[in-house]
């Protein structure tokens, strides 16, 4: 051991004899010097007869000395007349210190400390290197350095990400002067439990817990003098997400967004924004100009225009800055090192219609690198890049994989004693900022058999991971149960570690105290709490029963097959035949296109035709995919890596066909709701007739004078659509500017709720506005434009709120943007057993993690048929569950659940009853005359067990003792038993 080891243990043991490291008066230990001499060789430190002299001109401000004191007597500042540097935590924005040898954050991968260069001692002056000497492992080199490997590949996916927006630019509004203004980067690790302030909201500059919070849309983000005029994309969300917390980290906070357009263009956004209403969070459609801080309480005062003109002056007690994103440097550089086309922002240039690869062949590009984006879109697009970098690899896939060994499974012995070990998430502030999880952990050490308890921050991090499989070797667990989120996405990962541990997979249960606690109960701890000790009880008393179980193994049928024939089902069908899977691609129509067939340009100039002829051609002239028009898929049976359909053909007949997976891709329509004259009347039409009438008619629209959109039409609105289509602002602006090059004299007026023209579509949304098309911002609740229409002339009045008087216009023409609508595709979801939500969109399995699965295994969707976007995104996303369609086809052998049913044939009375209630129709009765469900086929629904009047059906892991054993745990009480048990 080193001195400074010695120094450190010593100071330890002090500590403990004290009772703790309580602030007080030197003791004489003269632990401080020694370090400071012997450790640091800076002898700014001598030990004299009154206790400690600094020698203030010497100290070089390392703060060893003040680490290592026990009663915690020294402080840096009063030692050296030099000014201390801390180290700021990179992770935490700068909000808290760290040091040294630091852990980057709580789920770093891998989960290893990291020296910084800059701030080591003995990396500097060579003095110190105390961590060498503790570590035990012998892992610190201090003479380790970079080295260079040259490696060959086929291809490279370049995600480099982004960074936000350095607010100080934007000098109105404080930030760096003024420590209550923050940015929204900031906040969010306030609010996050692994945060400086483990989830409490306070103000950086006093601690205090302020009431009064705005956000400010927009900063480094649409604004030209920065040269950031594109559009963020996510910060509207996130500003609203931020706020909505901040009222369940905190209900008395009072949250006021200030924004210019709302743009909640994603699934299901809208709706959000309505909860975030209901949840007393305010909108306030106003730009702030300035904002001026009150030196003696920190306050701070915003000056705003509101929409009625009035000028307003309104004070907070905390700002919160909403930053865009932006490249960094570094990136810009290594893009050009890479040789690739970047645009003046910085972000990659990409083809619309191959949007994820870069300008130099084999580079291929993902997430907001390539255009501001959020989550989902960036997993999605992640998929799809490895996809098309993967492509022309196919025939070399798995020739540098090592198969995994797994260690031998334990077999359990009869009588064994039960060691159960219960892990109580914290999940950040999703569940500890309800639930006690603390006390959670505490109680289950009472229950039976339960030998270990802990209470990880991340239960489902890579690092409790590894620490898990430890964990049960060290301690001989038998059972595990994990206290958390939703089983549906992270049960299939606790079970796998498992395994990997050496235990059965389904020794295990998992009670989610998330979603039916925390979530539920946020303004009720307590019963939370209780709610969460019953669940885990219920889940110790389940494992407790279980039983291990065996796997099947199959062969995986290698095809692929694609309901729908659009873009995203072409799209799909060439990649995945790149891959070397066969291909089925149905489509109900007698032509492949879908709604491509009815557009004309794309948002970057592009020409659809010669696009979607190519991509026919590519589909009708490759020997891997087989197409079927006019035709319908009837039926599906099997499994994920063994499905068999039925496909009815234009004929009337029928033909079955062998797949190992299914991707949905049934597309959309543009809606055509009967207003204003639509579909009856040549002077209204909607934005895809005008397109038509653009490319195939350019005269009709030169001669025309004037013209007016209006946006939202039958959408947003509880009569027709009510979400958010996504598309129609960009569709608007693109047609706008091409009728401007066809007739520039010609007068556009563009009557919106909210322009949406996100990411780089802001661009062109900024050039018409220079172009003089003229945007009229509407209220649909209180200035609705009153329209009236026949087929001599148009009348429209609307509230200009820009110089607050009502206008009149009658144009020549009146556009509608009426959104889009799924296909009918009812039949379809009933027959796959996938749901849809209540627009008819297809539900993914998860928002973020999994946005192109649907939630049964071994089905996929893209495109439209999983909610609006534009041609661009249905390509990538088309990519993206080819990719994920990869992960099963590539296999060559697959296990089944251990869940399925089993009839005991003794006791069957052949009733017919499981063949008449199973779903799937699985139950057959077999040429013993007793029923037989076919393991590979049965989906485990356990509706057979519970009709069976023989009770002769059994189901793994739902049998009635595990059943049983939940319902009389759940009736007992939950007092703590000191002995073990309740």
């Amino acid at each position: 051991m080193s001195l400074g080891a010695a120094i450190q243990t010593r100071s330890q043991e002090i500590i403990k004899e004290r009772g703790g490291r309580e602030k007080g008066n030197c003791i004489r230990c003269g632990l401080c010097a020694m370090m400071c001499t012997k450790v640091m060789n800076i002898g700014a430190l001598t030990m004299v007869e009154d206790g400690i002299a600094a020698g203030r001109d010497i100290c070089q401000v390392c703060g060893a000395c003040a680490s290592i004191c026990p009663v915690n007597f020294l402080n840096v500042p009063e030692l050296t007349d030099k000014t201390p540097r801390p180290l700021p935590n990179e992770f935490n924005e700068g909000l808290n210190t760290r040091k040294p040898v630091n852990i980057f954050y709580p789920q770093a991968v891998p989960r290893v400390p990291v020296i910084s260069e800059d701030s080591c001692v003995q990396l500097n002056t060579g003095a110190c290197g105390t961590c060498k000497t503790i570590c035990g492992v012998g892992a610190i080199d201090y003479a380790h350095s970079v080295k260079e490997k040259e490696i060959e590949i086929g291809s490279v996916i370049f995600s480099p990400g982004i960074e936000v927006f350095n607010a100080r630019e934007r000098g109105e509004f404080g930030y760096g002067l003024y420590d209550n203004v923050v940015t929204s980067i900031e906040f969010e690790r306030l609010l996050s439990a692994s945060g400086p302030t483990s989830g409490a909201v306070t103000r950086p500059g006093d601690g205090k817990h302020p009431k009064k919070i705005a956000w400010i849309q927009c900063v480094g983000s649409r604004d030209h003098s920065c040269n950031r005029d594109y559009c963020s994309s996510v910060c509207c969300m996130y500003a609203t997400k931020e706020a909505y917390i901040a009222r369940e980290h905190d209900s008395t906070i009072e949250p006021t967004i200030f924004y210019i357009d709302m743009r909640s263009f994603g699934k299901n956004f809208d709706d959000y924004i309505t909860r975030a209403k209901d949840n007393n969070v305010r909108f306030v459609r106003a730009m702030i100009s300035r904002i001026f801080e009150d030196p003696q309480t920190g306050d701070l005062e915003l000056r705003y225009t509101d929409e009625a003109g009035e000028r307003i002056s309104e004070v907070f007690e905390m700002v919160v800055l909403s930053v865009g994103i932006q490249v960094p440097e570094t990136t810009k550089k290594l893009g050009q090192t890479l040789d690739i086309d970047l645009d003046e922002y910085g972000f990659a240039v990409t083809d619309g219609f191959s949007p994820l690869a870069a300008s130099r062949p084999g580079i291929f590009v993902s997430g907001a690198f390539n255009g501001p984006k959020d989550i989902p879109e960036t997993v999605s697009e992640a998929s799809g890049a490895a996809q098309a970098a993967s492509a022309s690899l196919s025939a070399a896939r798995g020739t540098l994989l090592t198969p995994e060994v797994l260690p031998q499974e334990v077999v359990p012995e009869s009588g064994e004693e039960l060691r159960i070990g219960v892990f109580v998430c914290h999940c950040g502030s999703n569940i500890a900022s309800v639930v006690d999880v603390n006390e959670v952990s505490e109680y289950a050490k009472t229950l039976p058999g339960v030998v270990y308890t802990d209470h990880p921050l991340y239960t489902c991090s890579q690092d409790s991971q590894e620490s898990l499989k430890e964990i049960i070797q060290e301690h001989k667990l038998n059972r595990i149960v994990v206290a958390a989120c939703s089983p549906s996405t992270h049960e299939p990962l606790f079970m796998s570690t498992l395994r990997q541990a050496g235990i059965n997979k389904y020794f295990f249960d998992m009670a989610n105290i998330r979603d039916q606690c925390s979530w539920v109960h946020p303004t009720e701890p307590e019963k939370a709490t209780e709610k969460s000790r019953r669940l885990m009880r219920m889940a110790v008393a389940n494992a407790a029963q279980a039983e291990p179980l065996d796997e099947l193994e199959f062969d995986v049928e290698s095809s692929l097959l694609i309901v729908g024939g659009g873009v995203a089902g072409m799209t799909a069908a060439v990649e995945a035949s790149k891959q070397g899977f066969g291909v089925y691609l149905v489509e109900q129509q007698d032509q492949l296109g879908g709604q491509l067939n009815f557009l004309k340009r794309s948002w970057d100039g592009q020409d659809f035709a010669p696009f979607l002829a190519s991509l026919k051609e590519q589909v009708l002239n490759n020997d891997r995919i087989k197409v079927f028009t006019n035709s319908m898929v009837i039926e599906q049976y099997g499994f994920v890596g063994s499905f068999e359909s039925e496909v009815m053909t234009p004929t009337g007949g029928t033909r079955k066909i062998r797949h190992g997976a299914t991707m949905v891709a049934t597309g959309a329509t543009e809606s055509r709701p009967d207003l204003y004259g639509l579909n009856d009347l040549p002077n209204v039409v909607s934005q895809t007739d005008l397109e038509t009438i653009i490319v195939n008619d350019p005269d009709r629209a030169a001669s025309w004078s004037s013209l007016t959109m209006l946006q939202c039409a039958g959408s947003r609105c509880g009569d027709y659509l009510d979400y958010c289509s996504r598309i129609c602002c960009n569709q608007a602006i693109k047609n706008s500017l091409r009728l401007k090059e066809i007739n520039p004299e010609i007068r556009i007026d563009v009557l919106y709720r909210d322009m949406r023209c996100y990411g780089l579509g802001e661009l062109e949304y900024r050039q018409a506005r220079l172009q003089g098309i003229n945007f009229i911002r509407f209220d649909p609740e209180d200035a609705s434009p009153k329209i009236t229409s026949d087929e001599h002339s148009i009348a429209i009045g609307v509230l200009d709120p820009s110089i607050g008087c009502n206008i009149h216009l009658q144009p020549d023409m009146l556009v509608l943007s009426t959104g889009i609508v799924p296909r009918d595709a009812e039949e379809l979801a009933s027959m796959l057993r996938v749901p849809r939500n209540s627009n008819g969109f297809f539900i993914e399995a998860h928002t973020k993690l999994r946005p192109v699965d649907l939630p049964s295994e071994g089905l996929f969707m893209a495109g439209t048929a999983h909610g609006p976007k534009s041609v661009t995104e249905t390509i990538a996303q088309a990519q993206a569950a080819v990719a994920r369609t990869a992960t099963i086809l590539a296999k060559d052998k697959l296990k089944l659940s251990g869940v399925y049913s089993t009839v005991i044939p003794e006791n069957c009375a052949v009733c017919l009853t499981c063949v008449r209630a199973c779903p799937y129709g699985i139950p057959v009765i077999n040429e013993e005359h007793t029923a037989y469900i076919n393991p590979a086929l049965c989906q485990g629904c356990g509706i057979c067990v519970a009709e069976c009047p023989a009770k002769t059906i059994t189901l793994g892991r739902f049998e009635d003792r595990n059943i049983n054993a939940k319902i009389e745990s759940y009736g007992q009480e939950t007092h703590a038993n000191a002995q073990g048990g309740t």
